[in-house]
């Protein structure tokens, strides 16, 4: 049976200083020298072989030699065991090639543990992304046209593939063109707004990063009035359950859990048998040792119910270059009316964590609500924030899947300072463990322990993931990234996961449920 697993690497959220910079970069290229050298005697080992092997088949045109193959003895002659000789010499080929693979990977652990070549990755990543960028400016409609394509023939040929339709094999296809592709046709539909006017320029893309930030706020100018027309007004209520949905968290890991909880919960994935509808928030307070409290505010994402605050076009509200347009999001007002509720004061600490459109509202908070709230972290997950302006003092730990698509739909990568970090994660299949069994004829089928030692540090396995492709957008991706994330050790992130529990830690004291619901009743 076929799992999923991620791999992920790190960056920002710690600066090394130059002569420790230089010392993870001269061990990982010692590393992989030592590798290349192992490689280079396998090579030889092996060559070695295959000429026994070429002089062992020439020997046949000796008869003498035919004799000694043979086990005839011949008087004067002496014959090598060449095919012992063979086998050694191809077992220290294998040898070799095993001990140069396994550097290989510690070098590549180091790296990816220490974010070492993160600079000149963004560096390229950020050229590519102008250079499609540019292409979709000056060519709009054949840069549309032909990441159509390249879609559908993902989709067709992932659903040939797996045997059933697959659309997350279109997203995972043009995944390294999405941010280009969307910075350059973002300016085209900002100029829907006469009142916001976008110069289409080329060159102008290379300056900025915000294009989407400025299409969005230009669709937002006319969706978000229409969107009240149609909800109504926003009215935030307290449920409650007797069942602990959401529980305390100590660490981001445990508080990515508990969002997880919450959020199928609420859409029905699961059922904890606790009441709670779509649209609601969690929030936690926390005693610290002195007395004083502590906040986490735990916020899923879109679920695109007709009177819900997190429906579909607070999306693109939250995404607006307009501070003033995002905080009139219904989500975001929903999330600060329940703080007001909830009692947390100006200088209490916040951390906010959200998935998709959640992790999205806890951003705009996070940069908007600056001088009304103490906003110390926010978490998010498969969230596109890279241009909401969050000051240097909120910590910012930013999960992404690097074919999921949502997360790209800001254009652009996430800044990388020393308080804004982001994991980023690959998805790939691979065979799901098992334990041996014995057949009812005695016959012993070995299991797989690929999971253990090696499968933690190379990828840790998504939980719960189908046989086939699927939308890697699911929260539980994210968790097997920041996983995998914490299992290679980074400084970075065990930098940033202490800094979120010292945030929130204490004793958890209460935790209350806030629903949203949109409506044309005044009362």
């Amino acid at each position: 049976m076929m799992g999923w697993e991620v791999s992920s690497y790190v960056y920002g959220g710690q600066s090394y200083t130059a002569s420790s910079a230089e010392e993870y970069t001269a061990l990982a290229k010692a590393l992989e020298g030592a590798a290349a050298e192992w490689r280079a005697a396998s090579i030889s080992w092996g060559a070695a072989s295959l000429q026994l092997a070429q002089q062992c088949a020439g020997m046949t045109m000796c008869p003498a030699s035919v004799a000694g193959l043979a086990g005839v003895p011949v008087s004067g002659h002496a014959t090598l065991p060449y095919s012992q000789l063979i086998r050694r010499f191809s077992d220290h080929a294998a040898a070799c090639g095993a001990i140069a693979a396994t550097i290989d990977e510690m070098a590549s652990l180091l790296i990816r543990a220490h974010s070492l070549y993160a600079k000149s990755e963004l560096w390229t990543r950020r050229l590519f992304t102008e250079l499609m960028q540019l292409i979709t400016t000056v060519r709009p409609k054949e840069a549309s046209l032909a990441m159509g394509i390249l879609a559908a023939g993902g989709i067709l040929g992932g659903s040939m593939m797996d045997g059933k339709f697959s659309p997350s094999y279109g997203s995972a296809i043009t995944a390294p063109l999405q941010e280009g592709y969307l910075s350059g046709i973002a300016p085209y539909i900002g100029t829907i707004d006469p009142a916001r006017p976008q110069q289409v320029d080329p060159l102008t893309g290379l300056l900025r990063t915000d294009e989407v930030n400025g299409a969005a706020g230009a669709i937002s100018q006319y969706s978000q009035p229409a969107d009240g027309l149609r909800q109504g007004t926003l009215h935030v209520t307290e449920v409650f359950t007797d069942v602990p949905v959401v529980g305390a968290s100590s660490s981001v890991a445990q508080a990515l859990e508990q969002l997880r909880r919450l959020a199928e919960e609420r859409l029905g994935k699961v059922d904890l048998d606790s009441g709670l509808s779509y649209a609601t928030i969690a929030v936690q307070r926390y005693r610290r040792d002195d007395g004083s409290p502590a906040w986490l505010v735990t916020i899923p994402g879109t679920d695109g119910k007709p009177d819900s605050p997190f429906g579909w076009p607070q999306n693109v509200e939250l995404m607006s270059d307009d501070p003033a347009q995002r905080m009139k999001a219904d989500s975001a007002m929903m999330v600060l009316e329940a703080m007001r509720q909830a009692g947390i004061g100006k200088d209490d600490p916040v951390a906010l964590i959200g998935h998709s459109q959640g992790g999205i509202t806890a951003a705009a908070i996070a940069a908007d609500m600056s001088e009304e709230y103490t906003i110390e972290h926010v978490v998010t997950a498969g969230s596109p924030v890279a241009n909401h302006p969050i000051p240097p003092s909120t910590w910012v730990t930013s999960i992404e899947i690097g074919d999921e698509l949502v997360a790209a739909l800001d254009g652009a990568a996430n800044p990388a300072t020393d308080t804004w970090l982001t994991v980023h994660g690959y998805a790939y299949p691979t065979g799901a463990s098992s334990t041996g069994e014995v057949g009812p004829n005695g016959e012993c089928a070995p299991g797989d322990a690929t999971s253990s030692w090696n499968r933690g540090y190379r990828g840790a396995e998504v939980a719960g993931a189908s046989d086939g492709k699927e939308l890697t957008h699911w929260l539980k991706y994210h968790q097997a990234a920041y996983q995998n994330a914490t299992d290679l050790g980074s400084p970075a992130v065990a930098n940033h996961e202490r800094h979120f529990r010292q945030v929130i830690e204490g004793e958890l004291e209460e935790t209350r449920y806030f629903q949203g619901r949109m409506s044309h009743d005044n009362e």
